[in-house]
């Protein structure tokens, strides 16, 4: 039997005219690490900017998409708050 995956909150706040800062519903706004990535609306697309992971070019078609990228796994989440990212 398969275990459902519970989903990680997202907070997608607008930045500037063609973009958004994605974090981690909940944490604390004080944390650093709460910040996953950024996206940007690139022509048709949405360039995914993904914190610790520079020079990875991903794009997607939807700006949900794109938001998905950036999406942990709930199991991921307190050591990603740590400071600790894979």
């Amino acid at each position: 039997m398969q275990q459902a995956l519970e989903m990680v909150g997202l907070d997608v706040i607008p930045v500037e005219e063609d973009g958004w800062r994605v974090s981690i519903q909940g944490a604390d706004r004080g944390n650093p690490f709460a910040l996953l990535g950024f996206v940007t609306k690139v022509g048709d697309a949405f360039e995914v900017c993904v914190i610790g992971r520079p020079g990875d070019a991903i794009v997607a078609p939807t700006l949900e998409a794109a938001v998905e990228v950036l999406r942990p796994a709930a199991d991921e989440v307190e050591g990603i708050l740590a400071g600790i990212r894979h």
